[in-house]
């Protein structure tokens, strides 16, 4: 009964997604709170398998760990391209993972079957993020999807929902925040996910849906390495606006030499990607993982196994 109950939410929360995109870089994709907020059902993360024996040093922290490894010194101006809401909808799931990449692909930790998932994403060359739900205004599951962080439980129940779900996404080099327009705001529970982040050796990349998140500032105080999104891609989901935050990350990208974007597997955007990736080399650019992303903007060397 708990699985179906996920199950549904899941569904929903779908749905929601693909019919309402985000108003402008610094919101959530949320309408106003019309009504009151469905039980909570309890998250369950799917056992996983056993950890194959590292093929690196232990010490190493996890976001370097399971990083795509990419050479340093290259002078062209770097774009990292994050694909969130991964897992659920598995046809553009699918269509998501035969871009070309390097991506990095951030995954819903109540996706089902998400060990499988992720290991056809790595064999395609992809890296992976936790895309974690966290409270939005609307202050509604049918938006975020099962157990969202939120400011009004307990720091234990936080604790426990954060650490399931970083158990139920293996192999990430981080997280980051699905929704979060409340969540993101409060600097105590920002806190509390920059300790587990550090404690569990990933990055954080704040998605910056609402201006003045704490996720950055309080990350980077707890010594996490850690930036923030520049360009959402798909605010809406009308083509010509797509492509024009497209050219948008090619321009961040020559001013301060990377650009971070973030877009989802919807139709428009997916159709614009398959286009407009492939002519990045042609243009002077070349697409970075997240991790090399996070390495450049904090002056670490690269690669990342060394």
């Amino acid at each position: 009964m708990q699985f179906r109950r996920r199950a549904v939410l899941a569904s929903l929360l779908m749905g929601s997604i693909l019919g309402a995109p985000r108003r402008t870089p610094a919101q959530d994709a949320v309408p106003p709170e019309s009504e009151a907020e469905p039980a909570i059902p309890a998250f369950a993360a799917p056992p996983q398998p056993a950890p194959s024996a590292p093929a690196v040093p232990p010490a190493m922290p996890a976001w370097r760990r399971h990083a795509v490894q990419v050479a340093g010194g290259d002078p062209r101006p770097k774009i990292a391209l994050v694909i969130d809401d991964m897992g659920v909808m598995r046809a553009r799931t699918t269509q998501a993972l035969d871009l070309p990449g390097p991506l990095t692909l951030a995954w819903f930790p109540f996706a089902p079957d998400l060990p499988e998932q992720l290991q056809a994403a790595a064999a395609r060359g992809h890296e992976a993020l936790l895309h974690m739900p966290m409270q939005a205004f609307s202050n509604s599951t049918l938006q975020t999807g099962p157990d969202p962080l939120r400011i009004d439980v307990p720091a234990e129940v936080n604790l426990a929902r954060l650490r399931a779900a970083i158990a139920a996404v293996p192999g990430v080099v981080g997280l980051n925040n699905h929704m979060g327009s409340v969540a993101t705001r409060d600097a105590a529970l920002m806190d509390l996910v920059a300790s587990q982040v550090r404690e569990h050796g990933m990055l954080f990349l704040d998605s910056v849906v609402v201006p003045h998140s704490l996720g950055l500032p309080r990350a980077e105080a707890a010594g996490v390495p850690s930036a923030a999104r520049d360009v959402f891609i798909d605010n809406t989901s009308n083509p010509a606006l797509i492509r024009s935050q497209l050219a948008s990350i090619e321009t961040t990208a020559q001013r301060q030499g990377y650009a971070i974007a973030i877009g989802h597997p919807r139709p428009h955007t997916l159709e614009a990607l398959e286009e407009w990736l492939p002519t990045l080399h042609g243009k002077g650019f070349v697409l970075w993982p997240v991790a090399a992303t996070v390495a450049l903007r904090n002056g670490m060397a690269l690669p990342l196994t060394a």
